[in-house]
């Protein structure tokens, strides 16, 4: 009987530690988390939107809130970080949680601004192993199928300034591809754009990235096609050199141009004029499809 007991035990203990309820913050500007239940409360932080947390009790404190003219009811929660790399407990307003699995959107920090992209995943900066700890420069890995294209860039400012400005260029390289693999020479010769600035689309320093059009993804500088064959041969073997011996553009197959690199430049002048400048690249896949150990890369 002590036995089964024990195991009955097991069993619902199992089940409170499986039986989670998750949610997702959904507010846009992120969601404060207070040591207690009210708004006077102290902010233990602000969780970005797409954070996932675990609700591990209900209060029964009901609130409500207004969020864009829209009134929304709900209740303070208890909840639990379920990042292994920031774990905290605290009280949030429900009424900006949600079941529906979110992502977290692009996000870096600086100290004068913080910079977020709507529609974009959340990434690890790509260091430069010669200087690590520099971030004037951070440069980031696209997934496949990502692009900058048409997305909402917010720049949220930490201290007083006179003006935001943002900037986009792109970089184009040569890829040289069949059916089954690529030779991309990303590190050979490229054509870069000039620095286009960004329309603002709100009062809330949000900006448009502007797409980029079918003949700027095309455009290239002017390169000695026999060059080009004997760098192929050199660093991509025989097989790729045969491929393209008999092209006399790039515009030839196997030979195509594809966007490489897409850049944000953001520009901020504070009130005594002093400038700051950050630059966010961002390394595109240049195929959507293959499997990237297919790819010979220069």
């Amino acid at each position: 009987m002590k036995n089964l007991v024990s195991i009955i035990l097991v069993f619902v203990a199992f089940g409170y530690a499986t039986a989670q309820d998750i949610q997702y913050v959904n507010a846009e500007n992120g969601l404060s988390i207070r040591e207690k239940p009210n708004r006077g409360a102290m902010r233990l932080a602000l969780l970005d939107y797409g954070t996932v947390l675990e609700i591990v009790e209900h209060t029964n404190l009901k609130l409500d809130v207004m969020n864009n003219g829209e009134k929304l009811t709900g209740e303070w929660v208890k909840v639990r970080s379920l990042d292994a790399y920031d774990t905290f407990e605290g009280y949030v307003f429900n009424g900006f949680l949600t079941q529906e699995k979110l992502e977290k959107r692009f996000k870096t920090k600086y100290n004068e601004f913080t910079v977020t992209i709507d529609g974009l995943s959340e990434k690890e900066t790509v260091k430069d192993e010669a200087n690590p700890e520099f971030n004037d420069v951070l440069i980031y890995k696209l997934k496949d199928g990502e692009s900058l294209e048409g997305k909402t860039v917010k720049v949220k400012h930490h201290q007083e300034f006179r003006s935001i400005e943002v900037f986009q260029k792109h970089e184009n390289s040569i890829a040289i591809s069949d059916d089954n693999s690529h030779c991309d020479m990303i590190n050979w010769q490229h054509y870069y754009s000039s620095w286009k600035p960004l329309k603002k689309v709100t009062s809330n320093h949000r900006f448009k990235v502007i797409p980029v059009t079918k003949k700027e993804a095309n455009r290239f500088i002017e390169i000695d096609i026999e060059e080009l064959k004997t760098v192929v041969n050199d660093e991509c073997g025989e097989s790729w050199s045969a491929s393209i011996e008999n092209i006399e553009s790039l515009n030839d197959y196997p030979v195509s141009v594809k966007v490489s690199k897409q850049y944000l430049r953001v520009l901020m002048t504070d009130i005594d004029g002093f400038k700051t400048e950050k630059i966010i690249i961002f390394e595109v896949p240049i195929s959507n499809t293959l499997n990237q150990d297919s790819y010979a890369k220069l």
